[in-house]
């Protein structure tokens, strides 16, 4: 795995940022996930944080990745992924692209994850590179 480290962003909050060269294909970081067992309408804020799992399967149940899994920020030019890793809940984050030291490790949360945040808060913005 690679070293990493958290810091505030401009645009985003707090972010994930590579603390060394990472290259296209290479495990970032591996994540145990813990079982969200509420409904969706009483995750509250910590709907922001949660994925479903398995990530490549029919839906079975939210989850909370530990470590910096739940940190890492979009892009629509993300520079990594997260796929279910071969052990039982748990993520692998992946760089998709050569990521150099310092830079924001992002992925891409898909396009309904947008849909469903501007659908709770109409005032919510889409932040894009140009912004």
């Amino acid at each position: 795995m690679k070293q990493i480290y958290l810091k505030n962003t401009q645009s985003k909050g707090r972010g994930v940022f590579a603390g060394e060269d990472i290259k296209s294909g290479d495990l970032i970081e591996k994540c145990c996930l813990i079982p969200v067992t509420v409904k969706p309408d009483e995750l509250g804020s910590l709907y922001d944080y949660v994925f479903n799992y398995p990530k490549d399967g029919k839906f079975q149940v939210y989850v909370l990745p530990l470590g910096a899994g739940c940190i890492y920020n979009h892009d629509d030019n993300n520079n990594a992924i997260w796929s279910d890793a071969k052990e039982y809940m748990m993520f692998d984050y992946i760089a998709v692209k050569d990521i150099k030291k310092d830079e924001e490790i992002c992925t891409h949360y898909g396009d309904d994850y947008w849909i469903q945040m501007m659908l709770r808060n109409p005032k919510m913005k889409k932040i894009t590179n140009n912004q």
